[in-house]
């Protein structure tokens, strides 16, 4: 009823922006019920800060719109999917065998027989749904296990950028995806223990065989594969999440980093009314005494020889300085500028501005 009583932009609008947040880890938006998703602004929790950890959440100065009003800011709160739903413990389990075991039944047992034949259709459809996210799982370790040597791959690929804003974002994008990936595996393992969920054996079937005893056994069984099958599918939810988040964040470094060497850019107010160009020093750190001498020939007094180097190029303002003097320029007809577009750290380039 409180959705519906909500304006329909403004409610689809605020799920968009809640499903944008859940994305970040600072000023992060969930729902508890959803295990750290949003599908709904009902019992939203907004956090200053979330720590994702396999099957546990860690929020810090979080608020959760429910409940009573004084205790919903919390300076530290931790979710477990156990306390979404836990499973059914023994004590429980012995009191439904037991008001399972007051059923009436016929002299020929034909009631039994009835709740034997359900039972073993709705124990079936938990065990396929079970098997299919055994599949799924199966299938996300394969991939994990080739998906960390494009991890390392991307580390490597990162370390050989050096120091730049370029660099920083990229590292910032491999510490997100790896707090991902870590997730995926720590969700994994936490999926290969759920499989050790308690069943039935049928050991007082065996004792005193009669269908009513057997009709109890599979009763049981399903009970507790509808706990495991639960907790298994909200594993395997989140394991899907976790990777698409790294993949995405690992596949967005990967086309930076090869593209990286053909984005380079000279900033705009560099070459407005540009005649010409020259390379001195490469992405490699070569320098080049043609493209020196070709500058040489292009230095009139009525020219002005801008040197344009990274902000992370440590030896970018000697290298400028060295060809000042050894193309005996004055002050007035050269000008060095740093640029935060040029990623390479190495480069140097020498622009011939004409003075209008």
């Amino acid at each position: 009823m409180e959705e519906q009583n909500r304006p329909s932009f403004l409610y689809k609008f605020g799920l968009l922006v809640c499903r944008l947040l859940n994305h970040l880890p600072l000023f992060h938006a969930s729902r508890d019920n959803g295990f750290d998703s949003v599908d709904s602004l009902v019992g939203l929790r907004l956090s200053l800060l979330s720590l994702p950890w396999g099957d546990k959440h860690i929020y810090l100065f979080t608020y959760i719109h429910q409940g009573n009003v004084k205790k919903r800011f919390k300076l530290l709160s931790i979710l477990r999917i156990s306390d979404i739903k836990s499973p059914r413990q023994q004590e429980e389990l012995n009191q439904l065998e037991a008001d399972f075991l007051d059923l009436e039944d016929d002299t020929g047992s034909l009631k039994s027989k009835l709740r034997i034949e359900f039972l073993k259709h709705k124990s079936a459809e938990c065990q396929n749904s079970i098997n299919t996210l055994n599949n799924k799982v199966n299938s996300y370790i394969a991939i994990a296990l080739v998906y960390t040597g494009l991890f390392a791959f991307l580390f490597q690929s990162i370390l050989k950028l050096g120091f730049s804003h370029f660099s920083v974002l990229m590292w910032l994008a491999f510490g997100l995806s790896s707090i991902s990936l870590i997730n995926v595996l720590v969700l994994l393992r936490r999926y290969l223990q759920v499989k050790g969920a308690f069943k039935s054996r049928f050991g007082s079937f065996k004792g005193t065989p009669d269908w009513k005893q057997l009709a109890k056994g599979i009763y049981i069984d399903w009970l507790t594969s509808q706990d495991e099958q639960w907790e298994a599918a909200t594993l395997v939810k989140n394991i899907e999440k976790y990777f698409i988040r790294s993949i995405f964040l690992s596949s967005l470094i990967l086309f930076s980093t090869v593209l990286q060497p053909f984005m380079q850019q000279v900033p705009f107010d560099a070459r407005k009314a540009t005649n010409d160009e020259f390379i001195l020093i490469d992405k490699e750190g070569n320098f080049s005494p043609q493209e020196l001498l070709n500058l040489s020939k292009a230095v009139t007094p009525d020219n002005t020889i801008v040197f344009v180097y990274s902000s992370s190029n440590s030896s970018g303002n000697a290298s400028a300085n060295f060809t000042i003097t050894a193309l005996n320029l004055s002050k007035q007809s050269s000008l060095i500028e740093l640029s935060d577009e040029l990623f390479d750290t190495k480069l140097l380039i020498a622009t011939v501005k004409e003075e209008k």
